[in-house]
């Protein structure tokens, strides 16, 4: 039907790959799988990729299985398969309006009023020219209805080669190396960060046992610096009472200069306590910031065991579907049992039709050879016709040897009575038979009518049957699927 070529190689080439456009974004939806007629029908999550060549008017979709990457089917429409589709489907847009189109159809089906159905292709209805090993398949964008599904558009569907399978995981798993590198290169980053605050925070307490040093020997050098001034004040002021009259004055502007002393020393102090404590709060806002990092590295460490849970629930998910499909198949084996019985009530039927055919059949052969004796009739009264002619004709020719022949006129007159006896025996059995051959012909269509209608009520009681059996199966994979969503 259509013959595989290398177009696919496009997509996998790195020297087109930089030519590769998405036309959507890849999306998640479910597909159904029709192999082998009904009893390989089975409805999987998958991955679906949409993407054009920038130079070539070539677009490619990819399915694969979510569970199973390594299942991945490819469709590839360039022109000339484009106008295969398109005289064979009655398409009747252009490249661009089939991309369009083809866009709008996939976005049905992920908001549901679509389904995608994946059929394998009959060996005769495909291409002689395909020698790989590769099987084929029909994408159809079907419409689901009450009595019969639509189907808006089928595309050539193939397994994807091995090479191509290679390629596609090796990209994925090159974009997970990325990941890893980057989230490995973000978590160096963070380290550092942390590495440097820790030491940061070791600076500042190295500063502020430096400061609180500081701080001591200054109160201490202070301390001893005012005891000896006091001391000499001591000493002067003995000295002084001895000079008490005349040194008063010079006493006091000495007491008062040591008071000023006394008061800048006292702001010194207030001002050393002020810068301590400005950083002691600048070490408490360091804990606080390395307690936070603490905090975010205990919250990635969670995250990371939230994703393991989900790992495993979606390993028990996985086994529950199993669970489902063999259900599922088991429903499937009951059906076909359903059709098998359904198909040979139906043989039985045709048979019955086969030998009411043979009984109309032998009858319509006896009315043909009625129909054949009334024509011979016929044939043999227009022979009698035309030999009386002729005996008329050879009478009026030989009227005058009528004397010698009246015996044998007397003769023919005698031949001309039985054959007119023949005649009317002929021309009464002739109207019998006008007459009985409408009748047998009515008997005969009331009971072909009657039998059609038999036969149509039993094949209407077959057709709703087999509609139930199917309306069960679409019941039933509508629950399953609720159950799975």
């Amino acid at each position: 039907m259509w013959a595989t070529s290398n177009k696919d190689n496009y997509f996998v080439n790195r020297d087109y790959n930089k030519n590769v456009l998405s036309i959507m974004p890849c999306m998640e939806m479910t597909v159904n799988f029709c192999f082998s007629g009904d009893a390989m029908r089975a409805k999987k999550t998958c991955l679906l990729y949409a993407e054009k060549l920038d130079c070539k008017e070539l677009i490619q979709l990819r399915l694969a299985e979510k569970c199973d990457q390594r299942r991945m089917y490819l469709t590839t429409v360039d022109s000339a398969r484009f106008h295969e589709l398109k005289q064979d489907q009655s398409l009747n847009v252009t490249f661009m309006g089939f991309i369009d189109n083809l866009v709008k159809m996939l976005k049905d089906c992920q908001a549901g009023s679509l389904e995608l159905w994946l059929s394998a292709r009959d060996a005769a209805t495909s291409s002689p020219h395909n020698t790989s090993e590769s099987q084929e398949f029909h994408l159809q964008f079907v419409e689901i209805r009450a009595f019969k599904n639509l189907v808006h558009l089928y595309l050539p569907c193939r397994s994807a080669p091995l090479n191509t399978v290679l390629f596609y995981m090796n990209a994925m798993l090159d974009a997970a190396h990325r990941q890893v590198a980057a989230m490995e290169q973000n978590t160096q980053q963070l380290q550092l960060e942390l590495n440097s605050r820790e030491s940061h925070v070791e600076q500042l307490g190295a500063e502020n046992n430096k400061l609180r040093e500081a701080i001591s020997e200054n109160s201490r050098q202070l301390g001893d610096k005012y005891s000896a001034d006091l001391q000499a004040v001591q000493d002067k002021l003995m000295k002084i009472n001895e000079q008490r009259s005349n040194e008063m004055d010079r006493n006091r502007r000495t007491i008062a200069g040591l008071q000023a002393q006394l008061d800048k020393a006292s702001q010194d102090k207030g001002e050393l306590k002020s810068q301590l404590e400005q950083a002691e709060k600048r070490s408490q806002s360091l804990s606080e910031e390395l307690s936070c990092s603490k905090s975010r590295i205990c919250s990635l460490k969670e995250q990371n065991e939230r994703l393991q849970s989900d790992v495993a629930a979606e390993k028990q998910q996985e086994r529950k579907l199993e669970y489902k499909i063999t259900d599922l198949k088991q429903q499937m084996t009951e059906l076909q049992d359903q059709i098998q019985k359904c198909n040979k009530e139906k043989a039985n039927v045709a048979a019955e039709l086969e030998a009411e055919k043979k009984i109309l059949h032998t009858k319509r052969q006896a009315l043909e050879m009625a129909s054949d004796e009334i024509s011979k009739a016929n044939q043999i009264i227009v022979k009698r016709n035309q030999e009386v002619v002729a005996l008329k004709k050879t009478i009026a020719w030989r009227t005058e040897v009528a004397l010698q022949q009246e015996k044998a006129i007397q003769e023919n007159e005698k031949l001309l009575c039985l054959r007119e006896d023949e005649l009317r025996h002929t021309r009464k059995t002739i109207q019998q038979l006008q007459e009985e051959i409408p009748k047998q012909l009515e008997s005969m269509r009331q009971f072909a009518e009657g039998l059609e209608k038999k036969y149509t009520a039993q094949i209407h009681t077959l057709q709703d049957r087999l509609a139930g059996t199917s309306n069960k199966e679409n019941y039933g994979i509508r629950a399953n699927s609720a159950r799975r969503k």
